[in-house]
């Protein structure tokens, strides 16, 4: 790569070419020899985050947020001594809820008139209006969030093989009202049948 750059190089030299070509050939031949080079420079150990989790975590329905509340559940539950197998059941009460904000412009205009008789007239007009606040995502328009609201919980049902002894079925109970913030009414624990 040198002994060619070396060679081009001279022939510039030698040859009739006016100043501004000579510049632009040397930028060109640098710059083409640092994008050649470029890989060797790349560091192999950084991490750039795919864009499309970051897509598919703002996509999150309500069945991928009762997945993730299940599966979390039965991985913690588990884990608490003498409970073994657990399954559990999620129910969703509603879909999640997205405030949005908006720009509220609101006028008022009031007129009072008088005829030449002595009588009045007033007249009141208020506008109102609101515009969705729009902020460019993705290379489109998106609204801007001001609050993403999670789907509420209507129930969780655990069904455990340690759920026969009281005291696990209690700490089950327990578990499962504090990890969520439950009342004790929202949460059942069944024992698993043996086989």
């Amino acid at each position: 790569m040198k002994n060619i750059l070396k060679e081009y190089m001279e022939k510039i030299q030698k040859g009739d070419m006016k100043k501004k070509i000579q510049y632009l050939s040397i930028i060109g031949v640098v710059g083409i020899a640092l994008i050649l080079t470029s890989p060797l420079f790349i560091n192999k150990n950084s991490k750039n985050p795919p864009a499309q989790k970051e897509e598919y975590n703002e996509s999150l329905k309500e069945d991928d947020y009762e997945t993730k509340v299940k599966m979390e559940l039965e991985g913690i539950l588990e884990t608490i001594e003498g409970v073994g197998k657990v399954d559990v059941m999620v129910s969703i009460a509603n879909e999640s809820e997205s405030e949005i904000a908006f720009n509220t412009t609101e006028s008022q205009n009031v007129i009072q008139e008088t005829d030449n008789q002595g009588g009045q007239r007033v007249t009141d007009q208020n506008n109102l209006s609101e515009t969705a606040v729009m902020v460019n995502e993705g290379g489109g328009n998106a609204p801007f969030i001001t609050r993403q609201n999670r789907p509420e919980i209507k129930g969780i049902m655990v069904v455990a093989e340690g759920a026969h002894d009281p005291a696990i079925k209690y700490r089950l109970d327990e578990a499962v009202q504090t990890a969520l913030d439950l009342p004790s009414h929202k949460v059942v624990i069944y024992a698993r049948k043996n086989k």
